[in-house]
């Protein structure tokens, strides 16, 4: 029993040092073990260790030591080179337990280590020590809440300008479109300024034969499209943008690969992106129409086309 009291003593006076200090010694861990202990380990301390969490929600200026410690035992394999991993891990533990029980800001927690070459379980313990001096604290903390309101402070930040290469991107899409014959696959390219001023090429072609009867004969026609477009979105923080631009379709024959419906003319609408990947584009397309045959085109003043598509961009972002 002096033994033990005399090591408990002497792990004490091992990490003793300053005034007006709070501390607790977590002894006896077990031989070999460090950080793996349970949380039942800290139960007989549980009351001085929340005394110690206490001051320090206190006094958020405050700050403690956590020494962990291994004794001199020798280990038959590596000697005692585990020693100071031990050491380590004891007083990691003890910082988790202080942190997950009680609250503890992490930042007030200084882990540090020692190990010595004296045998016995008080020497293998972890140790939590505030070494502020807390009268010092309180009257600082009180100079603070009396200090009057602090003005408010602005810093000029020089805006850093983008060059031009920065401000361009690209913008690659893949999706479908109604026209006046019929759906369309398409893909589009486009070059786009800050992301909001796109100029966008548009080409669409079907795989798929349709039927168009000339004369008795079937002409096993194609869609075709090509256009171009501008899009401009004017607030970068709303994902409508305003659609502009002039569109060709046409119904060609795989035979004679002569068009045998025609539709040309402008678009004016919006584009709408609801999601970071995907556009809605519905466009008034007043456009003119020929079929083989006519000699004169017609106006088709009613006519709107909408597209869906999934897009990829690069850069532009600035």
């Amino acid at each position: 029993m002096v033994k033990y009291v005399v090591m408990i003593i002497g792990c004490l006076i091992l990490f003793a040092g300053g005034v007006r200090s709070q501390e607790v010694a977590v002894t006896d861990f077990p031989l070999g073990i460090a950080g793996s202990v349970g949380v039942d380990f800290f139960k007989p301390y549980y009351n001085d260790l929340k005394a110690i969490a206490d001051t320090l929600h206190k006094y958020p200026l405050a700050y403690a030591f956590v020494t962990g410690s291994a004794d001199g035992e020798q280990f038959r394999q590596n000697s005692d080179a585990q020693n100071p991993g031990l050491a380590l891990g004891r007083a990691h533990a003890l910082r988790n337990f202080l942190i997950a029980e009680f609250g503890v800001d992490s930042t007030q927690l200084i882990v540090q280590s020692k190990d010595v070459k004296t045998r016995g379980g008080g020497f293998r313990c972890a140790i939590v020590r505030i070494v502020r001096d807390l009268s010092d604290l309180d009257s600082r903390l009180e100079a603070v809440e009396k200090r009057p309101p602090v003005e408010k402070h602005f810093t000029e930040i020089k805006e850093v300008v983008a060059s031009p290469a920065e401000n361009l991107g690209l913008q690659f899409s893949l999706g479908f479109s109604s026209s006046p014959f019929g759906g369309i696959p398409i893909a589009s390219g486009a070059v786009a300024w800050k992301r909001i001023v796109y100029v966008e090429g548009v080409v669409g072609h079907t795989f798929w034969n349709n039927s168009f009867m000339f004369e008795g004969i079937d002409l096993d026609t194609k869609r075709r499209l090509v256009g171009g477009q501008v899009i401009v979105y004017p607030d970068e923080n709303l994902p409508v943008g305003i659609v502009g631009g002039w569109m060709r379709i046409e119904e060609i024959s795989v035979k004679y690969y002569e068009y045998v419906k025609l539709s040309e003319g402008p678009m004016l609408g919006l584009r709408v992106n609801p999601l970071n990947f995907l556009s809605l584009t519905g466009v008034y397309n007043p456009s003119r129409q020929r079929v083989a045959g006519n000699t004169f085109s017609k106006a088709k003043n009613g006519q709107f086309l909408l597209s869906v598509t999934a897009f990829m961009e690069i850069g532009g972002e600035k």
